[in-house]
């Protein structure tokens, strides 16, 4: 048994790394591309105010994607060292093991999908 969870929580790893390298490229191709000429053109001659204001609309979600991606990787990060110390892919509610499908979708999911659920209704998963 301790070998197939060593297993599992290799294959986790390596699908963390994979995913976390994925958005550091994503990220990185997004910035570049965002300071590249075409970006910097838009802002050399807007024409009117509502111009002006779809700029910094554009700008201010590039700034919140970004931060959400910040934050992402910042959870991977700490899912990387419960790796490391054994405890990843366990449920910080009910101790259980948290399901393999859900932690491929949410890599850094703290909660098994009944305890998250009854967070999110307020309500206690019996164990």
């Amino acid at each position: 048994m301790p070998e197939k969870n060593h297993n599992r929580q290799k294959m986790l790893k390596k699908y963390l790394l994979d995913r976390k390298m994925k958005m550091w490229n994503d990220l990185r191709d997004e910035f570049f591309r965002k300071l590249g000429k075409e970006y910097n053109s838009q802002f050399d001659n807007p024409h009117d105010i509502e111009e002006l204001a779809l700029i910094d609309m554009i700008e201010d979600m590039g700034i919140a994607v970004a931060d959400l991606k910040r934050q992402e990787l910042e959870q991977m990060d700490a899912a990387l060292r419960k790796i490391d110390d054994g405890t990843y892919g366990t449920c910080e509610e009910c101790g259980e093991g948290i399901e393999e499908e859900r932690l491929k979708v949410i890599p850094f999911a703290e909660f098994c999908v009944k305890c998250k659920s009854g967070k999110e209704t307020g309500k206690r998963p019996t164990l």
